[in-house]
């Protein structure tokens, strides 16, 4: 952006400049605020342009300096906003951390904003929040319905459930007790078996052994990395109650197939949404095909609630009886009085509030990885030994939890350290259940996950990963897979 045709120069404290090629250069609307801002107006833009700071100029467009959200912070917990009327108290000189650069012209006025986010510390994800569920979080405070009931929990329940085509949203303090309490409603324990895919994170099967029930693990699939409709199949004995595919990383299990041999054998369908928000398969969106489905909304989930999850279900008993379940056995029409024993798994009307603002900017927040994903795989493109997730059959339409690859299992530690070695976060896939001591009675040989889970990384996915953090990593990838570094 160029406001004016005065030559330009950047301010002192920060010695990178714009021709850079790694600088990614910015509108400054976003960056900058009024010196007559309130504290709250300069937070909401700290917080909506992801620098957790802004600019501060006056009418003729001058830098005067800027006002950072650890400021803005301490601001608050001081108590400084009851009688400061504006932000003129708390502006300082920019930060010397040249991450984020003013671009001045001749008289001193700011006419662009250059960010270089990876001179900082680029972890694997992060949660991309905004002023919207700020607000909503205030506005929950200052109602006094902190705790389990409230507006936002109505709200937040009712609309992520129509979001996704389904009748009824149950929320939980997290997604495992979310998979827990859907077992339980389902009556699942001892002597049923649970058929659950050996390749995904351990809370699936701990949720499974918490009912007291045997978890059954299956082999997945080298494309979709999901568990499969023959896995499936040869999995079923008379003693398995509930089959759960989990849509790892926002892939699509085949659903039609799986929910077509559940009801043939009499099976019930719970799938494990945690990862995969807003993903579909054949046109309807996962969730549809199973007696509940769980989500996750922990901090680097596709939306978060910080903590927490959701069951959803088609089915007005089991969104009764887990309502019943999650608070403690409670009847809703007796106070008190205790049906059977039950669990504390509420949501608090705080964490919904943050979780209905991320909600209704689900498909910004789902732009954002796609792009990000498109901007890997042709950064990576070429380099020997990368291959970034498969594509998957026309009916599948994933989306995106962390952009994944897969690498040969003797360099990933290499990948992962030498990504460490630039402050950059990458990860390796979790490890199959069967490998691991806590489930080793459970153990299968399913040579699928077990490959998956010594060659797969996650790269950081979030908004902030720009271009230079892209090509840093492809930079890294190539040194060690080409060059052997």
């Amino acid at each position: 952006m160029t406001a004016t045709a005065q030559p330009s120069s950047t301010v002192p404290c920060n010695q990178h400049t714009v021709h850079e090629p790694e600088l990614h250069t910015t509108h400054t609307r976003a960056y900058t605020v009024p010196p007559d801002s309130s504290l709250f107006a300069a937070a909401e833009k700290a917080i909506d342009n992801g620098t957790h700071m802004v600019f501060v100029t006056g009418p003729d467009g001058v830098l005067q300096g800027c006002v950072t959200l650890q400021r803005l912070r301490k601001a608050i917990l001081d108590g400084e906003y009851l009688h400061r009327v504006d932000i003129r108290a708390f502006i300082e000189a920019p930060p010397h951390d040249g991450v984020i650069t003013a671009v001045l012209d001749s008289l001193g006025r700011l006419v662009d904003v250059s960010l270089r986010q990876n001179k900082k510390f680029v972890p694997v994800a992060e949660p991309m929040l905004s002023h919207r569920e700020f607000r909503y979080l205030v506005d929950a405070y200052l109602s006094t319905w902190i705790s389990s009931t409230g507006d936002y929990i109505r709200r937040f329940e009712h609309d992520f459930a129509t979001r996704f085509g389904l009748s009824h949203g149950i929320a939980t303090s997290n997604g495992t007790v979310s998979l827990h309490l859907a077992l339980r409603a389902l009556d699942v324990g001892p002597g049923d078996e649970v058929i659950v895919p050996d390749f995904t994170f351990a809370a699936t099967a701990n949720a499974v052994l918490y009912c007291g029930a045997t978890p059954v693990f299956v082999d997945v699939d080298a494309e979709t990395w999901c568990m499969t409709p023959d896995t499936f199949r040869e999995a079923i004995t008379p003693r398995t109650k509930v089959v759960m595919p989990v849509h790892v990383f926002g892939r699509v299990a085949p659903m039609l197939h799986i929910a077509e041999i559940a009801r043939h054998y009499g099976i019930h369908v719970v799938e494990d949404c945690a990862e995969a928000h807003g993903a579909a398969y054949d046109g309807r969106y996962i969730g549809q095909f199973s007696t509940i489905a769980s989500f996750s909304f922990f901090a680097n989930k596709i939306i978060t609630s910080g903590e927490g999850g959701m069951c959803v279900t088609q089915s007005s008993e089991l969104a009764a009886r887990m309502r019943l379940l999650r608070d403690h056995g409670m009847a809703a029409h007796r106070r008190y009085w205790h049906e059977e024993v039950g669990f504390n798994y509420r949501m608090t009307n705080m964490q919904a509030a943050v979780g209905l603002g991320q909600l209704e900017r689900i498909d910004e927040l789902l732009a954002v990885r796609r792009r990000l994903a498109d901007r890997y795989a042709a950064a990576l493109s070429g380099i020997r030994g990368v291959n970034m997730a498969p594509q998957l059959g026309e009916l599948a339409s994933p989306v995106i939890w962390f952009v994944c690859a897969t690498v040969p299992p003797a360099k990933r530690a290499s990948l992962i350290q030498a990504c460490k070695n630039e402050n950059i976060d990458l990860r390796p896939f979790f490890h199959n259940l069967s490998a691991m001591p806590a489930y080793k009675r459970f153990a299968k040989d399913n040579p699928v996950a077990a490959q998956l889970a010594i060659s797969g990384v996650n790269l950081p996915t979030s908004h902030r990963i720009d271009d230079a953090i892209v090509a840093t990593v492809a930079d890294i990838f190539y040194r060690v897979l080409e060059l052997g570094q």
